[in-house]
């Protein structure tokens, strides 16, 4: 199984953390996994992932990181 592509959105303003998600999810194959790391809950993305037919679980991490996991179905 490949690595997961990591998109560290912490540090970045909205929205460019939502366009480097929409870019990379054209371009992720079955099976592969995007991760994001934002400080905050992306209800823009989920609702795109929800869609579009994404599958995704998010898991908030003890340092306030929401840890998103989403693959293409």
């Amino acid at each position: 199984m490949p690595e997961p592509r990591v998109i560290d959105g912490r540090g970045m303003e909205p929205p460019e953390p939502l366009e480097l998600a929409v870019a990379e999810l054209a371009t992720l194959a079955p099976g592969e996994e995007l991760v994001m790391l934002l400080h905050c809950e992306p209800l823009p993305l989920y609702a795109i992932l929800d869609r579009n037919g994404y599958r995704y679980r998010a898991e908030l991490r003890a340092d306030g990181t929401n840890e998103i996991h989403i693959q293409k179905t």
